[in-house]
């Protein structure tokens, strides 16, 4: 069974209109072609879908987030710690950035 000859002998009908077999066949021929072609003639194929893009990035950046190791400078800490004769200092980690895990 041909779905679009179905759908179009189903039209037709319904408008009231008689066709022959070869009418049928040729509208059928022209709706199949037009079907093949839509996604190109309105660029549909061409544009990159949103959700795909924003999935793929996503998943990068669980990657990335997957193979963070603890940071050698802090030691997961987030922070150093200085202490010399005359002054101390303490801040976040340059190298995590205050995360406590860095990339390798």
């Amino acid at each position: 069974m041909n779905y679009w000859k179905e759908c179009i002998t189903e039209a037709f009908e319904d408008a009231g209109i008689d066709a022959t077999e070869d009418q049928i066949n040729t509208v059928t021929s022209w709706v199949e072609g037009a079907h093949e072609n839509y996604g190109m003639a309105t660029g549909r194929d061409c544009i990159p879908n949103p959700l795909q893009s924003e999935n793929r990035r996503l998943q990068e950046a669980l990657k990335t987030e997957q193979e963070k190791i603890t940071c050698p400078e802090c030691n997961g800490s987030g922070l150093y710690k200085t202490q010399g004769p005359y002054h101390s200092a303490e801040g976040q980690c340059f190298r995590c950035r205050g995360d406590g895990r860095c990339i390798r």
